[in-house]
C-alpha cells in the first residue's frame, strides 16, 4: 500500500507577541520571537532609493537625535545588505541553511557595522510576496545609543524563519502556495542530516517553507513605508 507524503506541524505551535522578553518556548534556542502573524500590505518599491550606495566604514557618531525624523531618500543600507539585482551580491547566503555558512564567510568587523546610515535602533523587514508576518530588528547591544548592525538584520532573519507555522496560517494560503510550500518543506528534511532527518520532520513547517524554495538572500531594498521599513528580496 502506498504511502502519501504529508506536511507536518510543530504541536506546540502557537502565536507569538511583539518583543516578549522572553524566547517562546515553542522556538528553538536560536530562536527569536516575532510578531502576531497579520498579512502584510505590499510596500511599493522607491524608485528614487539608492541600494546600491556603498557604506563607509566610520559609523554616524552615537547620538538619540540620529533616529528620529530621517527621510527614506536620506536613508541607506549597509553594501553588504543592499538589494543590487545588476552587481554581484556580497552576501551569498542560503536562507534555509545556517546562519554560520555566511558569518564564516566574512570579516567579524563588518558584521558588526551598523546596518543603516545613519544608524537605526531598530526596523522592520518585510516580504509581502511570501511571508505574513513582519521581522522586527533591533539592535542586540543593550546599551544606550547602539544600533543595528549587519549581524542583528542576518540574525534576525535566520531566527524568525525558524519560526514554526500552525495549521491557520497555512490554510490562508492558496492551493498552488501550498503545494509549494510542501515541496519546500520536504526539500529541506530532505537535506538535513539522515541521523536527524526524522526529528527535523517532526518540527513541521517553518515559515522559511513559505518561500517556497526561493532561499537565496538578495538583499534588503527601500520601501514607501518609511525609513525603518526595508523589503526582504529573494531568488
Amino acid at each position: 500500500m502506498s504511502t502519501l507524503k504529508r506536511v507536518h506541524f510543530a504541536s506546540t505551535n502557537r502565536v507569538y507577541s511583539p518583543i516578549p522578553t522572553t524566547p517562546s518556548p515553542c522556538a528553538s534556542n536560536s530562536s527569536l520571537p516575532s510578531t502576531p502573524d497579520l498579512p502584510t500590505t505590499p510596500p511599493e518599491v522607491d524608485l528614487s532609493f539608492d541600494a546600491g550606495n556603498h557604506y563607509p566604514r566610520s559609523p554616524y557618531p552615537l547620538n538619540s537625535e540620529l533616529f528620529l525624523d530621517v527621510e527614506p531618500k536620506d536613508m541607506h543600507i549597509h553594501s553588504f545588505l543592499a538589494y543590487s539585482p545588476y552587481q554581484e551580491l556580497q552576501t551569498a547566503y542560503d536562507l534555509s541553511r545556517s546562519i554560520q555558512d555566511v558569518k564564516q564567510q566574512h570579516p567579524a568587523q563588518t558584521l558588526m557595522e551598523a546596518a543603516t546610515q545613519p544608524p537605526l535602533q531598530y526596523f522592520t523587514i518585510v516580504c509581502p510576496e511570501h511571508l505574513l508576518w513582519d521581522i522586527q530588528v533591533k539592535a542586540s547591544n543593550p546599551y544606550p545609543g547602539s544600533y543595528v548592525t549587519v549581524d542583528d538584520v542576518l540574525t534576525a532573519i535566520y531566527t524568525h524563519l525558524r519560526l514554526p507555522v500552525n495549521p491557520l496560517e497555512y490554510q490562508r494560503l492558496d492551493p498552488q502556495a501550498k503545494q509549494a510550500v510542501d515541496q519546500a518543506y520536504f526539500a529541506r528534511v530532505g537535506r538535513a542530516d539522515p541521523a536527524l532527518r526524522e526529528q527535523e520532520a517532526k518540527k513541521g513547517v517553518k515559515r522559511v517553507d513559505f518561500l517556497q524554495g526561493l532561499n537565496m538572500f538578495m538583499g534588503l531594498s527601500g520601501t514607501h513605508g518609511g525609513s525603518d521599513v526595508w523589503e526582504l528580496n529573494v531568488s
